[in-house]
């Protein structure tokens, strides 16, 4: 460039310091705005999270038709807080790792394993267990005594309360459906042929009910 050039450009304001200073001002500018925006995008994050609860906390589940409050911890299973903070039992705890279904509990109408699911997960959903169920002759407990449908009688809540689940979504199954209705419950006894022939027996006293 020559030297007339140079002074133009000092005439006009603009040298090539300025350039420099001025871009190096922005470049910094883009830089804090971009860390700026990050940090307000990762405290959006943060509150669209789950929170984490500690310690004790009080719930109220509705349990067989009925508003009933405790004070659980947030670990705490939805069996645990049955049995031992609202005193209903007929869920039993027996391997305890969600493979025998002795446990069974009817949420939103579906049947989990209540041994591995959370209590506070349940507020504010529809929980059965079958202290709820008929036991009179077009009930599912009927079928299961009058077809030998237990024995020791450690599985059979978890039975009687997955074929309730299954008749209340299928009135009518047929034996290949019952069979994949139940397959998430074990018996140690080996009364499965009562059992099939119990929750076919309470389809045909619900429809006649």
């Amino acid at each position: 460039m020559a030297a007339h050039d140079l002074k133009d450009d000092a005439v006009r304001g603009h040298s090539r310091r300025d350039f420099l200073r001025g871009s190096s001002v922005a470049a910094a500018t883009a830089v804090l705005t971009g860390q700026a925006t990050t940090a307000i995008e990762e405290a959006k994050a943060a509150e669209s999270e789950p929170k984490v609860l500690s310690g004790e906390l009080k719930i109220t589940l509705q349990v067989n038709g009925e508003s009933r409050s405790c004070t659980v911890e947030p670990r705490s299973t939805l069996l645990d807080t049955l049995r031992h903070r609202l005193d209903v039992t007929g869920p039993k705890r027996v391997c305890d790792r969600a493979s025998c279904g002795a446990c069974t509990t009817i949420v939103d109408g579906v049947p989990v394993y209540s041994c591995t699911t959370l209590a506070v997960a349940c507020q504010g959903k529809k929980i059965e267990t079958l202290e709820s169920f008929d036991t009179g002759p077009a009930g599912v407990p009927h079928a299961f005594h009058q077809h030998d449908g237990l024995m020791c009688g450690y599985c059979t809540p978890g039975f009687v309360t997955a074929c309730k689940a299954l008749l209340d979504k299928n009135p009518n199954p047929t034996l290949d459906e019952v069979r994949r209705g139940l397959d998430g419950n074990i018996c140690r006894c080996g009364t499965y042929i009562g059992v099939l022939e119990a929750a076919l027996a309470a389809a045909k006293a619900m429809k006649g009910a």
